[in-house]
């Protein structure tokens, strides 16, 4: 990877690692468990892009291989709880949905288990089969979530017209799937990412920056669902007034 997408990865460890910890403290307060699971979550995430990192930034060539392997495990483990989260949030009592976390834990297992026995730690080869079983790990939560989000959205729209749910609630689903889409996007040009890579046995600086745009630009509306500013929460109950 180029030095804009090792700075992009470690701008986005420490966005993660600083939400994850705000939402585990949160959740220590509320008890609340989709906090917990979310916090978590996101933890994992920025542990994985902070492996990712040091994996680049390390001289030592032959510690590539184990910082990247962890820091796939790390990724893969946020995304199982991202699963768990919106199945937790969205669909409690459906049973559908617990087959949804199913496959995404069976698909991570036989994608990483498969590639790691076949030699592939990193995870990088497009033209294996355990690739494409471990992406479908990755899309499920995210494409998911973007669903979920966006449905729940519209149907807070209209609360929030009958005055029945808070604007800021409502703004949040909006965000919420907005940082799903973006990862959905994200895991899409990793395809043509690890492709270039296989091919040339580099990371194209081209691919890179696509990647790095899709995945930082997901973390605006994701720490903005959760944190926003003051001027932010202003400008959505202001727009919701002049609305009504």
């Amino acid at each position: 990877m180029d030095d804009g997408s090792t700075t992009g990865e470690l701008i986005a460890s420490l966005v993660y690692l600083v939400a994850g910890a705000r939402l585990l403290r949160l959740s220590s307060l509320t008890n609340e468990r989709p906090e917990r699971l979310l916090g978590s979550a996101l933890l994992y995430m920025g542990l994985g892009s902070l492996l990712y990192s040091i994996a680049i930034l390390l001289p030592l060539e032959q510690a590539w291989t184990p910082f990247n392997f962890a820091g796939r495990i790390s990724y893969v483990i946020g995304f199982i709880l991202v699963a768990v989260f919106t199945r937790r949030v969205f669909r409690a009592e459906q049973r559908w949905a617990a087959w949804l976390v199913y496959l995404t834990v069976a698909a991570f297992a036989a994608g990483v288990g498969g590639s790691a026995m076949s030699g592939d730690w990193e995870g990088f080869t497009v033209s294996s089969g355990w690739y494409w079983l471990e992406l479908v790990g990755y899309m499920t939560p995210v494409t998911w979530t973007c669903a979920e989000a966006s449905a729940e959205h519209l149907r807070a729209r209209r609360r929030v017209q009958l005055g029945l749910c808070d604007p800021l609630v409502c703004n949040r689903m909006l965000l919420w799937a907005g940082f799903a889409a973006l990862q959905v996007l994200a895991n899409v040009i990793s395809v043509g990412q690890y492709a270039a890579f296989e091919r040339e046995g580099v990371f194209t600086a081209g691919w890179d920056r696509l990647y790095a745009v899709a995945s930082i630009g997901s973390l605006i509306p994701m720490w903005t669902a959760f944190f926003p500013p003051g001027f932010y929460r202003r400008w959505v109950k202001r727009s919701h007034a002049e609305a009504s």
